[in-house]
């Protein structure tokens, strides 16, 4: 066969080819299953909305399908006998296996304390989304635990936590914040080394370059409501403001019932900070210079 012939007849061939509808292959059933189909292919058949289910759902479905018209087109369907979401893995060789049984579900206070911490950032970013920050240059944050809106006297496991978690959203945003609670080091045998305290202390503020962020909660039967400013030491001129209302959980609950001690008082020199920088046993810290 010459040059020209071989590539005639290739190019009828390619032609009768793509002529003939390929076969829909059918997907393997092991004797005595009904067939298996995905709950995706199922919720397109029905609602045209498969993202209503898990792509990794499987559904047992009758055998034989029936025809519904949508959008004037004749759709196979077929009747949905059980659905199991089960676990489905690769088998390794372009195919799944699934696993019958239903999957394991999270532990429901794992995923409350992990909402919880995205309450927080949700309230970091109404504090610091679209802020000025040639206004805030130099400025440095402080937060502080969040009290009890009808006593202020009073704070718990969860305002302490507020402001923790408040520390690591302000940092991670590139929002300068200053730990205030560093005492003298202390080394415990057998127990480890121990810097942060909140035992009764001086602590000296800038009050021309730090914010305070700090603010109220209040809980009932179903909810918890959070208000938390941003507000200049100098003269308490709130700045910004975040709000949250969520519903109660076991591990908000634990939280909010550990209210441990009362505040005690403690003193903070906002106005004095020229004079009490005069002294010369201030240390760096105290002077002020973590601030830049």
């Amino acid at each position: 066969m010459s040059g020209n012939s071989h590539r005639i007849f290739m190019a009828a061939l390619l032609a009768a080819t793509l002529a003939v509808p390929a076969q829909a292959q059918e997907p393997y059933v092991p004797q005595g299953h009904t067939p298996v189909m995905n709950a995706v292919d199922f919720g397109a058949l029905s609602s045209g909305r498969a993202e209503q289910f898990d792509p990794v759902t499987a559904m047992r479905v009758s055998k034989t399908p029936e025809t519904v018209m949508m959008d004037g087109m004749a759709v196979p369907m077929r009747s949905m006998r059980t659905i199991d979401s089960g676990i489905v893995v690769p088998d390794g060789n372009g195919g799944l296996i699934w696993r019958e049984g239903a999957r394991p579900e999270p532990d429901p206070s794992h995923v409350a304390a992990r909402e919880l911490k995205l309450k927080v950032r949700e309230l970091a970013d109404q504090l610091l989304s679209n802020i000025d920050r040639k206004f805030m240059k130099g400025v440095t944050a402080m937060p502080v635990s969040l009290v009890n809106q009808d006593d202020f006297e009073e704070s718990s496991s969860f305002g302490r936590y507020m402001a923790e978690a408040l520390f690591y959203e302000f940092n991670q945003r590139g929002f300068p914040v200053r730990e205030y609670r560093g005492g003298d080091l202390v080394l415990r045998k057998g127990e480890g080394e121990f810097l942060l305290s909140r035992a009764q202390q001086q602590i000296y503020v800038d009050s021309g370059m730090t914010m305070f962020v700090a603010g109220t909660y209040y809980q009932d039967k179903q909810n918890v409501f959070v208000n938390v400013r941003m507000f200049r030491a100098a003269d308490g001129m709130v700045l910004r403001t975040a709000q949250l209302v969520f519903p109660q959980s076991d591990v908000s609950r634990r939280m909010l019932a550990n209210t441990g001690k009362r505040l005690e008082e403690t003193y903070v020199g906002m106005n004095d900070y020229d004079m009490l920088t005069r002294a010369f046993d201030l240390t760096a810290f105290d002077l002020g210079e973590d601030f830049h």
